[in-house]
């Protein structure tokens, strides 16, 4: 047999041609099936489905042994779990082909489709839609495929064209177009309007009570959540929540509607963007309110002025040292700089600085702590300076951060030594196959068995070299690194308090992480590499 130089010795994948199984009988397919929702009307779809599949299957000459079922959108497949499934499983050689109720039914979207199809193909596999009467192993140009892919796609912008027109329809006649009402309401009997809820109604009162004698929004929902009142997805209360409720102007009888949409970009992510104000629907009276107009405005001004309160600073000019790596020990959150606008002006400045912990996910109990700005700070430069002035301490952080376990670089280069001189060994048995193949003291088969066990060796001995060269590059740079720090900020950090700012950011930036307790005692630190 000749064999082309190109091709001796090299480990090429075989192609598999799934045209060959077009006469086969028997083999092992899987089928795919989609619902857009979770409806029951929905849910008796994939039953119909799939004994559609299975008869199919049958009727065929084919075994169905797996189904795979998404309920999901069909517009795009990277939103599915189970067709990913579909394509390991194709991959694997577990199915050699998939079947589908209708080209619809995978995708909605032309080139989705396409590369459902050709993703199957690089397996082996193939596609059929039995709607469609479609089969990929005889259809080598896709004019087929994307001739149905087109009038499916067309089917989907359709449906909801007609659906977005009946809903702007409802919205202009003040009818609801929402599946799950805001936290105090239900839908109507005929699901056309909001209704008062009984029961969620006087938590939500409670709430608008609640904030309006002065309580935060963190304490609110922490209330909430003690004592076991669930959102209206059933979960647990935040200051988010907590936020919407109170912001929302559904509670004042006023339905608003076609405020934002969602685009998609060419990778098929989604993306919320709003109209613009002429686009949008607001009708008011449209169902009872459970607050006034009063009490409404005075929330959103107490709102307004609490995010102005506790606004954090973003400026060019920076203040805070420990922007950006302070955390919360309690709750590992960031700390953040604040200021607060005195009522009698000092000689150099007319507010007083701080920094804050705002406890957002719940772990830190009481009010939102906080630090004077100057104190902490002062902590931050004492711990530098006892940090950097010890070289020994500053080498172990560093070794610890980059999680360099061995204290024994020799032990590490000895085994790299050991692997080179194998490796050294492994090629030269190549070169040996290659002659002895060339020379026929050798046939192809042999040559070909042991060139792989040969590979398959010399790709493990230099992934090892290199994983060792890498450790041993990186002890390296952290002795180099912590000799040319400790060089650099020898002369500087007896009169750290008295260097400029920059300076200061420049001894702080070297770290990524400081954890600071509830009295602003640093507890823990993380060096930055």
């Amino acid at each position: 047999m000749f064999i082309p130089p190109h091709i001796t010795g090299q480990n090429y994948p075989k192609h598999e041609d799934a045209k060959k199984t077009l006469e086969e009988k028997g083999l092992e397919i899987g089928g795919y099936i989609r619902i857009s929702t979770k409806k029951d009307s929905q849910k008796s779809s994939i039953g119909n489905q799939k004994k559609l599949l299975e008869q199919w299957a049958e009727v065929n000459g084919y075994k169905l042994t797996k189904i795979y079922i998404d309920v999901k959108s069909g517009e795009y497949t990277y939103l599915r779990n189970e067709i990913n499934h579909m394509f390991e499983d194709s991959k694997l050689g577990k199915i050699k082909g998939v079947v589908s109720k209708e080209i619809a039914r995978t995708s909605r979207d032309v080139m989705d489709i396409i590369t459902i199809k050709r993703t199957l193909s690089d397996y082996g596999a193939f596609f059929i839609s039995i709607k469609e009467n479609y089969d990929s192993r005889t259809d080598d140009d896709e004019f087929l495929l994307i001739l149905h892919g087109a009038l499916a796609q067309k089917e989907r912008k359709t449906t909801s064209s007609r659906v977005r027109v009946t809903q702007l329809i409802k919205a202009k006649e003040g009818k609801t177009n929402v599946p799950l009402p805001a936290y105090g309401y239900m839908l109507s009997e005929d699901r056309q309007k909001l209704v008062v809820n009984p029961e969620t109604a006087t938590t939500y009162r409670q709430i608008v009570e609640n904030f309006l004698s002065g309580w935060g929004q963190l304490k609110i929902a922490k209330w909430l959540n003690e004592q076991g009142i669930k959102t209206r997805r059933g979960g647990q209360w935040s200051t988010n929540s907590i936020r919407t409720i109170l912001s929302n102007p559904v509670y004042l009888g006023v339905t608003i509607y076609n405020v934002t949409t969602l685009i998609r970009d060419s990778k098929g992510r989604q993306k919320r963007v709003v109209r613009p104000r002429e686009e949008w629907i607001i009708r008011e009276n449209t169902h009872e309110p459970l607050i006034t107009n009063d009490e409404f405005n005075r929330i959103q001004m107490v709102m307004e002025h609490r995010k102005e309160k506790y606004r954090h600073e973003w400026s060019c000019d920076r203040k805070y040292l420990g922007s950006s790596i302070l955390r919360c020990a309690t709750c590992k959150g960031k700390i953040y700089g604040f200021k607060i606008k005195l009522k009698k002006k000092k000689k150099n400045s007319q507010y007083r600085y701080y920094y804050r912990c705002l406890g957002v996910n719940g772990k830190c109990g009481g009010k939102i702590k906080s630090w004077d700005m100057q104190a902490i700070d002062d902590k931050l430069l004492f711990y530098i300076k006892s940090f950097f002035m010890d070289k020994d301490k500053l080498l172990n952080t560093m070794k610890r951060n980059i999680n360099l376990f061995s204290d024994d670089p020799h032990g590490l280069i000895n085994k790299r030594e050991k692997h080179r001189l194998k490796l050294e060994k492994v090629i030269e048995a190549i070169k040996k196959q290659q002659l002895a193949y060339e020379q026929d003291i050798i046939n192809l088969e042999e040559y070909k068995e042991r060139m792989i066990e040969l590979r398959e060796e010399k790709n493990t001995l230099q992934l090892s070299i290199d994983s060792l060269n890498q450790k041993l590059e990186r002890l390296d740079s952290a002795e180099h690194l912590v000799n040319e720090l400790f060089e650099t900020i020898r002369g500087h950090i007896e009169n750290i308090n008295e260097l400029p700012m920059n300076t200061k950011f420049t001894l702080i930036g070297h770290f990524s992480e400081i954890y600071i307790d509830d009295n602003g005692n640093i507890i823990n630190a993380r060096f930055h590499i």
